[in-house]
């Protein structure tokens, strides 16, 4: 008895002794051990640290993919916007030459040449504004705002209306106008015959080339015309895309709005 008594004493206390060596052993791990780190800092989103509340955090969806006709188009009218401002810029050199001529000239100032002046002016202005546009979006990390389309679209329906005017003021004057050398030439052939009625063909051609300006004007002017239709076409081109594209964002926000309202309701 007193033997087995022995045993179960050295027993109990080698058991106790095992014990305390684990429990020391979970407390105080070994200098070189470190644990692993399940959530490296590279994983962490930009500004938030390792213990942060990220249960509020809304981050913004990527933007989505643009398809190919988008590219398409967006490159169309940027070519469309450079030919806005080539051209733009052919019709000041154009009618600026004569308003040049008469300040050389002491005379009075043509208003339909400065008008015409004007609108090249404008015209280049605005679309040289739309050629520089989408390097400051992309510098402000902005993609536009649809609420400008409106604006955007009456401004280029004015530009439209008066390329319109122009185009109906000199065309009416130059269409169908040839210079006096040929006019006179092609008169004297008709009416050789008679001499009262080349007397009064010569006499009409003079007073259209004192009104119209020399042959070399008139050719000029007769080109000039020409330009202001092919900004025209250009400019409504422009404006009816800028309309289609405030339709569609009038379309896309009054869809995301009955949306929400079908999600309050739910």
């Amino acid at each position: 008895m007193f033997v087995a008594a022995k045993l179960l004493k050295v027993g109990y206390n080698q058991a106790k002794k095992r014990k305390a060596n684990k429990e020391a052993q979970f407390q105080q791990p070994h200098p070189n051990y470190t644990y692993p780190n399940p959530y490296p800092m590279s994983e962490y989103p930009p500004g938030v640290a390792p213990g942060t509340n990220t249960q509020y955090i809304n981050p913004e969806p990527p933007a989505p993919p643009i398809s190919k006709g988008a590219k398409f188009i967006s490159m169309i009218i940027s070519i469309l916007r450079f030919l806005q401002f080539v051209f733009g810029l052919t019709v000041i050199g154009l009618y600026g030459r004569d308003v040049h001529h008469d300040h050389e000239d002491d005379d009075t100032y043509h208003s339909k040449w400065v008008f015409a002046l004007i609108v090249g002016f404008l015209a280049t202005s605005t679309a040289a504004f739309h050629m520089i546009l989408p390097f400051l979006k992309k510098r402000v990390n902005n993609s536009g705002n649809p609420k400008l389309h409106l604006p955007q679209f009456v401004w280029e329906a004015v530009l439209c209306i008066i390329w319109l005017t122009v185009f109906g003021i000199f065309g009416k004057m130059y269409i169908g106008v040839y210079p006096t050398d040929s006019s006179s030439s092609s008169s004297s052939k008709r009416d050789s015959t008679s001499s009262s009625s080349s007397s009064s063909s010569s006499s009409d051609s003079d007073s259209t080339t004192s009104v119209l300006g020399d042959a070399s004007k008139i050719n000029r002017m007769r080109h000039a015309v020409w330009i202001d239709l092919v900004n025209l076409l250009m400019w409504v081109f422009t404006a009816s895309w800028v309309l289609l594209r405030w339709l569609k964002s009038r379309r896309a926000a009054m869809t995301a709005s009955l949306d929400a309202e079908k999600g309050s309701q739910i």
